[in-house]
């Protein structure tokens, strides 16, 4: 009896492990990956890979690290990033679920080849994992116009207007380096631009908002419209440059903005675009309580910024106190402050992130109204005299030589905009703040890289073009490649004091003492962009 028990628990073993077999075995371990072009350049990356235990790590090639805006996993609110020999690892904590998702943003992996006039995608084609998998499969979303010329590897292929997918079960992801996903394509919609600088002005307490954008179109086609995303059901919505007012059309159900530019901006140009609006009663950027202001940036356009200036104007308020605490107060007049905030490398990730909580007092008096409708007057006079003046300026054509200098001078100060915010880290002290420098200085240092190279490429045009100024060009396009080195030097030390290799009582003296050189060298460049400019004048 105790024999036919033993064989019954034993045949019935075997019959449960023949039915789970076959259905462990139906099940391949996957990854997957999607790449999605947005409409002006930016690219996000979105991961599904098998979790490794608590913590996995997904790697990508070191050198597109320059490329990098930010990075989000729903499962991990502050995954990690580790930056290690040929490649750069973001590893997210997770303690349940079979699977981790990771989104990235990169900029500058397409580029734009002016001769064929097509756009050029370059990136790793999968993600770089720890173990190995079954399948792998990929989608990529170009713009719904695009069509592509020359697509890698060759497993991937259009499956409807602007996707393309693909999937394979012979790759190892293990492998270093990752494969390349490469493609030529053209798109009528895509621009890449590239936006330096956005001047906001927040009036408090009627939620009336202007944000002008300083931008330059990198690739594509000439850019004659733009869109943006604001918040629903706003009113009192509008755009225009420095001319006046721009034609404009707005959905409040979606919160769509279109703005037709008054001149197309050509690659290669710069422009700039102000929009207007006052948000709706119920809004996520600017909350009151108790006196109590949270204010939030709002970033309209799905892009990163170099810089955000943030002016708050207070009426019938006496400040009290910010969070952060604001870099100017201006009293403009006895019941009206101006507070002006400064943030650097902003993007869609932590646009919404980055707050101000203020405090106030309320102040009230009628006799206060009457000065503004004296300043109203006035500003409306001189606006229209100003107006008369430039729309009868005579129109001025300038050679090549002369619009590439000017081209030369923009990069200049584009570079020292970046150059400024690089050492304000160092001065600030904030250069030790891990989670804070660590975004930060790779922005930096991607932009005076790209603005160094398009220096010194219109310096090497302006040698051969203009031989009274190749002494000049000379000295500009060395001064600018020893800044740069000195900037790739700076991050080295960066690099190895998060990488933990050297602590940080001496990671501050190497920064104090390669301040003094990085002020040298910059200081050569600006003396040599300083004499162009006089003789340009």
């Amino acid at each position: 009896m105790r024999g036919l028990k033993s064989l019954i628990i034993a045949l019935t073993a075997i019959l449960i492990i023949s039915t789970i077999m076959p259905f462990t075995q139906a099940q391949p371990i996957t990854a997957r990956r999607v790449v999605e072009v947005n409409r002006y350049g930016l690219v996000y990356v979105y991961d599904e890979v098998p979790r490794t235990g608590d913590l996995t790590r997904i790697s990508f090639p070191r050198k597109m690290i320059v490329n990098l805006v930010d990075y989000r996993s729903p499962e991990d609110p502050n995954p990690e990033l580790d930056v290690d020999g040929d490649i750069f690892s973001i590893i997210v904590h997770s303690k349940g679920g079979g699977f981790v998702h990771l989104v990235t943003i990169f900029r500058d992996v397409i580029r734009w080849d002016e001769a064929n006039a097509r756009f050029m995608l370059r990136m790793s084609l999968n993600p770089i994992l720890y173990e190995k998998v079954d399948e792998f499969s990929i989608t990529v979303n170009l713009p719904s116009d695009a069509e592509a010329s020359r697509v890698s590897p060759n497993y991937i292929s259009e499956k409807r207007e602007g996707i393309l997918s693909g999937k394979t079960s012979k790759i190892d992801l293990t492998k270093k380096p990752p494969q390349t996903l490469s493609i030529d394509f053209t798109s009528d919609s895509l621009n890449l631009l590239d936006i330096t600088d956005v001047d906001a002005e927040y009036r408090l307490p009627d939620g009336f908002i202007k944000l002008r954008f300083r931008l330059r179109n990198l690739g594509g086609g000439d850019l004659s419209r733009i869109g943006f995303k604001l918040p629903a059901n706003c009113s009192d919505v509008g755009a225009e440059d420095d001319l006046g007012r721009l034609s404009s059309s707005y959905d409040p159900k979606v919160g769509s903005l279109d703005v037709t530019l008054r001149q197309q901006v050509k690659v290669g140009e710069y422009g700039s675009i102000g929009i207007y609006f006052k948000l709706p009663a119920n809004n996520p950027y600017v909350k009151l309580s108790d006196n109590r202001f949270k204010i939030s940036l709002i970033l309209p356009i799905n892009i990163t910024v170099r810089r955000y200036d943030l002016k708050l104007s207070l009426k019938s308020m006496e400040f009290v106190s910010s969070d952060p605490e604001p870099v100017e107060l201006v009293r403009v007049y006895p019941e009206k402050l101006r507070l002006t905030y400064t943030f650097d490398h902003i993007d869609p990730f932590n646009a919404g992130n980055s707050t101000i909580i203020l405090d106030y007092k309320p102040v009230f008096s009628v006799l206060g109204l009457m000065p503004y409708i004296w300043v109203g007057a006035i500003a409306a006079v001189a606006l229209t005299a100003m107006t008369c003046i430039y729309l009868r300026r005579p129109k001025i054509t300038l050679s090549r030589v002369d619009l590439s200098l000017r081209r030369l001078l923009e990069e200049a100060d584009s570079l020292t905009a970046s150059y400024q915010d690089l050492t304000s880290l160092i001065t600030s002290g904030r250069i030790v703040e891990k989670g804070y420098v660590r975004p930060r200085i790779l922005d930096f240092r991607a932009s005076i890289k790209r603005h160094g190279d398009r220096i010194s490429a219109i310096a090497s045009d302006l040698m051969r073009a203009s031989p009274e100024h190749r002494d000049l060009m000379t000295n500009i396009r060395g001064s600018v490649r020893r800044l740069e080195q000195s900037v790739e030097e700076l991050w080295i030390m960066v690099h190895r004091y998060l990488s933990g290799r050297i602590g940080r009582s001496a990671f501050e003296k190497r920064v104090s003492r390669h301040y003094k050189l990085l002020k040298k060298v910059y200081g050569e460049f600006a003396e040599a962009v300083e004499e162009l400019r006089e003789r340009t004048k």
